[in-house]
């Protein structure tokens, strides 16, 4: 039956492909890419007395893209020639970095100067906000201003905090988009979801941690308008950048961003007035900002002064560090108490959700070895690796001391698995094992999340030397486990001592002449 709907997805999708509709104001250009012509997709608005007007470069956001910037567009065309770039075709080429907010704002210039625009304001929302910062810092002579719509901002503040995590998890995410992709009946559904390939893609090579260094160099006038309640950024992420670049100005809204309020009117009033200050030369720029803004900008990120995350934002993070404990379970707790150091996620939540997220985790992995385990080792080759009489024997050593070791592997990386798939291989007591491995995680959990706060970004440093020596910390406690079940419970009983004492003979006289 699966086959069958799998097979008429394919025919839906081959057979009726979706029509793209050119939107309203859609126009192309054939411009340079990667030494090959391609086609340039954008959006132009205002071009009644084109040459009159000053022209207005919105670049959209990777995920709403030109829907939800459009009815500001629409309003500021009436003052404005607008031009909204396709962030698709921002990302046309052949090399692996065009994903990259860097490989962007090159096409983005190569575009401008195929225009032959000389001078223009430019605008950004969400994802599109960093393109607009990198763009600018590029074309400084050009580019008279810079208006962030709900833009992202400091790495701290995005998602789990950190890139590597960030990244991490995003590739992880690929590969099932991928399996969605080819082998479930959606019937076309893949194609017209926003998160996508092409939107993992852009958020894998997304990387904020220069964006700091890169608003200070900044010198045009520049203003910040964010939603209150924004589900998408956190309005601390529009105060943040609004510190770090002392000529600034920063105007949010009550509502949400996500709910298309992005149409009202006081959206585009604002930015109006904003660019009515820049044409007649009363914005600020760097040079006539205040010493005081100056000084602020040069202080250091003070997590005290964000607000933790509330309300969906909150469950979403939770349930995310939950779900990431599947991967890693270190990375997991690492990134909870970077977000802990950041001031987004209070130290309760970063524990709580560690601490659900491992136990879910690891009692399954107790299941799957009494579920699984015990018959597998039944099959060829496990039967040969272990005998009945070898797996009795641990069971006794397991009852005798397994629950202390079940403690200790909670501190030894690679060691959690094999302990707590061997806990239900050999039929140990669930209740026991429960309270053992409840009370290390109780232990361990609030421990590196505190340990995380405490040291911060380093952290990742001292995870990722981890990762070197993975497989081969996860080797060694194999072969400490085949040790101890084939050498070490023998040697406690007389009867075990003998048997290996005739292997030992048999092997010398085999090998040892």
């Amino acid at each position: 039956m699966y086959l069958f709907l799998l097979g008429m997805s394919w025919f839906v999708q081959i057979k009726f492909t979706f029509p793209e509709i050119p939107g309203k104001y859609q126009k192309s250009e054939t411009i340079q890419v990667d030494d090959h012509q391609t086609e340039f997709i954008f959006h132009e608005l205002g071009t009644e007395n084109e040459r009159s007007k000053s022209t207005l470069i919105i670049i959209p956001d990777v995920y709403y893209e030109y829907d939800a910037i459009l009815p500001i567009a629409e309003k500021l065309s009436e003052k404005y020639h607008v031009i909204i770039p396709e962030l698709n075709s921002l990302q046309n080429g052949t090399n692996s970095d065009r994903f990259t907010v860097e490989s962007k704002a090159d096409i983005l210039d190569r575009f401008v100067a195929h225009l032959q625009i000389d001078n223009f304001h430019l605008a950004g929302n969400g994802y599109g906000g960093l393109v607009a910062v990198e763009s600018a810092l590029k074309s400084q002579d050009r580019v008279q201003s810079l208006i962030l719509i709900g833009s992202l901002g400091v790495q701290e503040l995005r998602f789990l905090g950190n890139h590597h995590i960030n990244r991490s998890l995003y590739s992880l995410s690929r590969p099932f988009l991928n399996l969605y992709k080819y082998t479930f009946p959606h019937f076309g559904r893949y194609h017209q979801q926003k998160f996508n390939i092409n939107y993992v893609d852009a958020m894998r090579n997304l990387d904020q941690r220069d964006f700091r260094d890169d608003v200070k160099k900044l010198d045009q006038p520049v203003l910040i308008v964010h939603a209150e309640n924004d589900q998408n950024v956190p309005l601390s992420t529009a105060k943040e950048t609004y510190r770090l670049i002392p000529q600034s100005k920063l105007i949010f809204f009550e509502g949400d961003q996500n709910n298309n309020l992005l149409n009202h009117n006081r959206w585009s009033n604002e930015i109006n007035l904003f660019l009515d200050d820049v044409e007649n030369q009363r914005a600020i720029t760097k040079d006539s900002a205040s010493e005081e803004r100056i000084k602020k900008a040069e202080e250091p990120f003070n997590a005290e002064d964000i607000e933790a995350l509330q309300g969906k934002a909150l469950i979403v993070i939770i349930l995310l560090i939950m779900s990431f404990t599947i991967f890693s379970e270190d990375l997991a707790v690492i990134a909870a108490g970077l977000l802990t150091a950041a001031g987004i996620l209070p130290f309760f939540y970063a524990v709580l959700s560690c601490f659900l997220g491992i136990l879910i985790l690891d009692t399954n992995i107790y299941w799957l070895g009494k579920k699984v385990g015990n018959p597998a080792l039944k099959r060829i080759p496990f039967k040969w690796l272990i005998k009945e009489d070898d797996l009795n024997r641990a069971q006794n050593l397991y009852e005798m001391y397994g629950m202390e070791l079940l403690f200790v592997a909670r501190f030894i990386p690679g060691a959690r698995f094999p302990m707590y798939f061997a806990a239900g291989l050999l039929k140990s007591s669930f209740k026991k094992f429960f309270i053992y491995f409840f009370i290390s995680i109780a232990v361990w959990t609030p421990l590196l999340v505190g340990i995380t706060v405490l040291i911060g970004q380093p952290m990742i440093q001292y995870l990722s030397v981890y990762q070197d020596y993975a497989f081969w910390i996860l080797l060694f406690t194999v072969l400490i486990i085949y040790l101890v079940v084939k050498v070490g419970i023998p040697m406690t009983t007389v009867r075990g001592r003998r048997r290996l004492l005739v292997k030992w003979s048999r092997y010398w006289q085999k090998w040892g002449r």
